[in-house]
């Protein structure tokens, strides 16, 4: 009860300071808040009594310890480099993903320079909550280079719609293998999240190519919200005006986004590999899990989905890999693609401050950089 206490007193002042602060202390006070949540998490995740198979009952931090010295150093090591190998492929789609949604806006940069620029992005986001530092970085980059300012705050706001649509997809695609983590209720679950995963992908495709359409059926349909509802859908419309004609490029955009979360999803298997879970690690439901887990991180208010992140997987993979594996590689899931965002300073680091990109086209024009 006083758990649930916190978690109500929190969203009251997380929707106080939405709401009522001003900025720059909105932002300040937003990621206060984060901290506090991400803390809280770990120790109560860390604090956590857990049951074993034999009834008996031990704390999460104990669980992990005990873990952690049953881990075979050449075992471990062969496996986190397949998880970080597997992990790369989804940045690079990322990157790619961000190269093709540019063109659709007239703006045509290398890719060896968004390379670069994606790691160093990853490199300042590992000091800055949530996604903050890439998109941030990678905006200020496309905008500073192209002189298009408008259009690369579009395509980001875009891009974070169509990341969102990667899990879902991630999950449709997962579920027919890997829904018996959920036992006898694995039917009902099928029932209730594929309708509604189907519905919210063919209402984003909806939305960027027909939104007066749209706009129809919610001034037709009574629906609560729906004044905030259709603002909302009128602001991704205008955002996604650039692609509304370019069908086969948002497709390959919805497309890539899979491929940046599947791999992702995929990790978690070769993490629980890592810190020897062995043949209780079964590959298709342990990347449904992973699935859940992500968006749960997601939407999770903590630092970068910290602590939601380990949460998560303990619920719905602890009861097949064992809690201890379930929270040790959901936490390695988040630190084996570091060696990848170290790179990042290395690339901050030798470009100097006269550095350009051997091209920028804005319209088929290269851009005058002086």
């Amino acid at each position: 009860m006083p758990v649930l206490l916190e978690i109500l007193l929190v969203a009251i002042l997380a929707l106080a300071v939405a709401r009522f602060a001003p900025q720059p202390w909105r932002g300040r006070l937003t990621n206060v808040l984060k901290a506090y949540v991400t803390v809280r998490a770990f120790w109560l995740l860390l604090e956590h009594p857990v049951k074993l198979e034999d009834g008996s009952r031990v704390v999460a931090w104990q669980l992990i310890l005990d873990e952690l010295k049953t881990i075979d150093a050449r075992t471990f090591w062969t496996f986190v480099a397949c998880a970080t190998g597997i992990k790369f492929i989804g940045i690079l789609a990322s990157m790619y993903r961000w190269t093709i949604l540019l063109r659709g806006q007239g703006i045509d940069l290398p890719f060896r320079h968004i390379f670069g620029t994606f790691l160093i992005g990853r490199f300042i986001g590992t000091f800055l909550p949530s996604t903050a530092g890439l998109d941030g970085y990678k905006l200020y980059d496309a905008a500073r280079f192209s002189g298009r300012t408008v259009e690369v705050t579009a395509t980001t706001a875009l891009e974070k719609v169509l990341g969102v649509s990667g899990i879902f997809l991630s999950f449709l695609v997962a579920l027919p293998f890997g829904i018996k983590i959920f036992g006898d209720k694995a039917a009902a679950v099928a029932l209730i999240t594929v309708p509604i995963c189907i519905a919210i992908l063919a209402g984003l495709l909806a939305v960027l190519w027909f939104p007066a359409i749209v706009q129809w059926g919610l001034d037709v349909i009574p629906l609560p919200g729906k004044a905030r509802l259709g603002g909302l859908v009128m602001r991704l419309a205008h955002t996604a005006a650039a692609y509304r004609d370019k069908k086969p490029l948002v497709l390959a955009a919805l497309g890539l986004s899979f491929v940046v979360h599947f791999p992702t999803a995929a990790m978690y298997y070769f993490t629980a590999l890592a810190i020897g879970a062995g043949s209780s690690a079964e590959f298709w439901p342990l990347v449904f899990g992973s699935s859940i887990q992500i968006f749960a991180t997601v939407l999770a208010p903590t630092m970068g989905g910290v602590g939601a992140r380990e949460w998560a997987q303990l619920v719905t993979l602890g009861h097949m890999i064992g809690p201890g594996k379930a929270i040790v590689s959901a936490a390695l899931g988040f630190w084996a693609p570091e060696a990848l965002t170290l790179f990042g300073g290395v690339f901050w680091w030798i470009r100097p401050s006269t550095y350009r990109p051997a091209y920028c086209l804005v319209d088929g024009i290269q851009v005058d950089y002086d």
